[in-house]
């Protein structure tokens, strides 16, 4: 194990994995939705109050997410999102912008298939 992960990160110029993981706090947020809401939810992910607003946030370092669909048709937009520390993702989804009542929290509401799950990758 120790040869691959070191020919790794001679090949791609990475620190270990390990090192990785304590530099940020990474969480993984999926929102089952509607499978009829979906372009509702991509619509809102892709505004200015959606993805771009929190890019925007202290502590944000990266998000890659997507789309899943399973066999029977049941719709989940999944995130990974890293941030610098838990308190900043906190702070987050404490904004005016994440409140209850918000647009982005009424859309949310709306395309809802399902309780929404945060989970941290330790």
């Amino acid at each position: 194990m120790l040869k691959i992960k070191s020919l790794f990160i001679v090949i791609f110029g990475l620190m270990p994995f390990t090192a990785l993981s304590e530099q940020f706090h990474t969480n993984l947020v999926q929102i089952p939705i509607i499978a009829e809401k979906k372009s509702e939810w991509a619509a809102m992910m892709s505004s200015p109050l959606g993805g771009p607003f929190t890019m925007k946030q202290t502590g944000f370092v990266s998000a890659e997410s997507g789309f899943t669909t399973d066999q029977e048709g049941n719709v989940t937009f999944t995130a990974w999102v890293k941030w610098e520390t838990k308190e900043d993702f906190i702070n987050y989804v404490s904004t005016p912008e994440r409140s209850e009542g918000s647009k982005f929290h009424t859309t949310m509401m709306s395309v809802l298939a399902g309780q929404p799950s945060v989970l941290w990758v330790e």
